[in-house]
């Protein structure tokens, strides 16, 4: 056994309470395994990584139990002798690179640095082992961009980079924290196949850590189950999949949008939220959540039950659990309300565009722009939710906030409720603002840390003037907080006394106080846990269908996306390359960039298989944009013409549209 983990607490002693972060917890890794870790922020997940490799600030944090790496209790192990195994014998990648790389060092300096401290190599041998482990990782032209700075590099060949430097001194436990989850998706299935590959090459172990279930089940080959500082399942990674033995288990699976599922399946939700780690129920963690509770439940806790091949589960009723397949309901108010009438358009999108200037450069006159959208068109019914996808930087979120003038645009026009708003001026503007609202990403930062929630909620009631004395604003107030399903007690809170669910869910309520028509949601969901996102998404949708609300919902997630949206637009580098119903293009989808897009959307299913479509990494510069069609330069089927000759956004079948010379 490579290592082995005994009855491992991490408690955070602060000045009035104790966080029992991790709270006995037990598990093996062999060697040349890969042991996943999920479950819901707060469940332990990081806390319990750092603790193997003891790099938690003590005090306040204070480690116990056994932690065996090849035979030695690491706890028992001076400061001294800890820096000895760490980077050499454990290594870790971290969540975000961008802040975990020192960004005065180049990269080959910051590993070239870990090889020499843990191998003991001149300064030479060292570089030429920083190139060899970079071409390791698939980074092209590896002796020149080793001596580029962090900032220089795109995020997954930072990510790539952070591979690297923790692959230098070939430890036999890599241990990922989060590694893909700031990634596109296609970047992230191409460090999925990097990090199995090199797992498969080198025979090292991985511990992999993460909160989509979809990348467990494509890389994981056995599973821990992690709530409230507790394992409460174990099992290989099929079992988990297809008969999983805890109730939060099958709730996390009942959560999940899935982009393989039909149109119309509800999803389902997980109850409650998390517990405070400082004051844990009694009995069984999850019991105050769980449908299956009962008194035994509610007053001891459950041990860890041996179900065989290698199962086990920390629950009472573990008999009682459902198949994940029996999930499968369609719900009447998941379906479709749009009106396909022609004359039925709430909004309209004339050739919009947005060019932001980058002055000049050095060596020339010449004025630069990053062409963030460019001559962008489309319509969106009354009723009808108009999903936009695609990488970071395509100008997703630049299109809604234009489209809401909170960016002024370059050119086009946005005729909403019949009136191009481009021509109002602010004072005409202000009316027709309240027709249109906005859901940022995240919902803390866009939540007065100040004012309490009914004065955030009461903020556009009073600018638009909706409500005609105090009484009546309060009375609105709660209603909208039932309208999403908040209780009257959180009127009298401040942001940071809420959850990131109940945060997200304020943020909706006070865009719903105007009566809008449309709404831009923009990653509204993507920095939520799945169970918490699932309450989300049922609400927007029912919100839609009881309003007749219309939306513009911006995610990177198009599983999510699909699970919502009437229609799927996909966006590249400024422009609209597909557009058409969300089954249809999901199912079926005809540009080469959706077809990459959707190889790559992780499927949770260990089973599942399908052609992925790998994609060159690096995107072109918004500012030098490539001749032709813009994605000819990592298109695997480009052609001479694609080169040379932009594509027209051409209708190919009724409702599809295509830009793309290969049909």
């Amino acid at each position: 056994m490579l290592l082995s983990v005994r009855g491992l607490k991490s408690y955070f002693y602060m000045e009035n309470e104790v966080i029992k972060a991790v709270n006995g917890v037990d598990f093996d890794i062999e060697e040349g395994e890969i042991l996943g870790i999920v479950g819901e922020s707060g469940s332990g997940k990081s806390v319990c990584a750092r603790s193997i490799l003891r790099i938690l600030s003590v005090p306040p944090c204070k480690i116990s139990g056994e932690i065996y790496f090849k035979g030695t209790d690491l706890l028992k192990l001076s400061e001294r002798q800890m820096q000895e195994i760490r980077g050499k014998e454990i290594s870790m990648i971290f969540q975000e690179p961008m802040t975990s790389l020192n960004p005065v060092l180049t990269i080959g300096q910051q590993i070239a640095e870990s090889i020499i401290f843990h191998q003991k190599l001149s300064k030479r041998e060292a570089w030429q082992k920083v190139v060899e482990i970079l071409e390791m990782v698939k980074i092209p032209e590896a002796s020149r961009r080793a001596k580029e700075y962090p900032h220089q590099m795109s995020g997954g060949m930072k990510q790539r980079a952070m591979i690297a430097m923790a692959l230098s001194s070939n430890p036999s436990l890599l241990i990922a924290d989060e590694p893909t989850t700031a990634l596109d998706v296609t970047i992230q299935k191409q460090i999925l196949y990097l990090i199995k590959d090199l797992q498969k090459k080198l025979g090292t172990s991985v511990l992999f850590i993460t909160h989509n279930l979809g990348v467990i089940a494509e890389i994981a080959d056995k599973v821990l189950v992690m709530y409230a500082g507790k394992v409460l399942e174990y099992a290989t990674v099929s079992d988990l999949f297809y008969q999983p033995q805890h109730p939060y288990t099958l709730g996390l699976l009942k959560s999940l949008p899935r982009l393989d599922a039909p149109k119309g399946i509800e999803l389902e939700t997980i109850p409650g939220r998390v517990p405070s780690l400082s004051s844990l129920p009694p009995g069984c963690v999850f019991h105050p959540r769980c449908s299956l509770a009962e008194k035994i439940c509610r007053e001891e806790e459950p041990p860890f039950i041996e179900l065989g091949n290698d199962h086990l589960s920390r629950c009472w009723k573990y008999d009682q659990v459902e198949r994940p397949d029996s999930r499968v309901k369609i719900s009447p108010s998941f379906t479709s309300n749009q009106k396909k009438s022609s004359d039925n358009y709430l909004l309209r999108i004339e050739n919009l565009t947005k060019y932001f200037s980058v002055g000049n450069s050095i060596f020339s006159k010449e004025e630069k722009y990053i062409k963030a959208v460019e001559k962008v068109s489309f319509a969106l019914r009354k009723g009808e939710v108009l999903g936009l996808v695609g990488e970071s930087g395509c100008g997703k979120t630049t299109l809604g906030m234009c489209i809401l003038r909170l960016i002024e645009p370059t050119g086009g026009e946005v005729i909403f409720r019949g009136r191009n708003i481009f021509h109002l001026d602010e004072k005409e503007l202000i009316p027709v603002r309240r027709y249109m609202q906005i859901i940022f990403q995240d919902p803390y930062g866009s939540l007065n840390p100040r004012m309490k929630i009914k004065d955030i909620i009461r903020e556009p009631l009073l600018i638009h003037k909706l409500a005609e004395n105090k009484n009546q604003e309060e009375a609105k107030i709660m209603d909208l907080l039932e309208e999403v399903g908040l209780d009257d007690a959180c009127a009298n809170k401040y942001p940071h006394e809420l959850s990131g669910g109940q945060r997200q869910r304020i943020a909706i309520a006070r865009a719903l106080a105007v009566s809008p028509d449309f709404i831009v949601c923009d990653e509204c969901v993507s920095s939520l846990d799945v169970s918490v996102q699932a309450q989300i998404i049922n609400l927007l949708e029912d919100l839609k269908n009881k309003m007749d609300l219309s939306y513009l919902f911006i995610s990177h997630d198009l599983s999510v996306t699909k699970h919502i949206s009437d229609r799927i637009g996909i966006m590249y580098m400024g422009k609209i390359m597909e557009m058409a119903d969300s089954e249809k293009i999901c199912s079926s989808p005809k540009h080469p960039y959706t077809k990459a897009l959707i190889s790559s959307v992780p499927i949770p299913d260990p089973n599942f298989k399908r052609e992925y479509i790998a994609l060159a990494e690096e995107i072109p510069s918004p500012i030098n944009v490539p001749p032709g069609c813009r994605f000819h330069t990592r298109c695997p089927y480009v052609m001479e013409k694609c080169r040379i000759l932009e594509p027209e956004l051409k209708e190919r079948e009724e409702g599809w549209l295509v830009a793309c010379h290969l049909l």
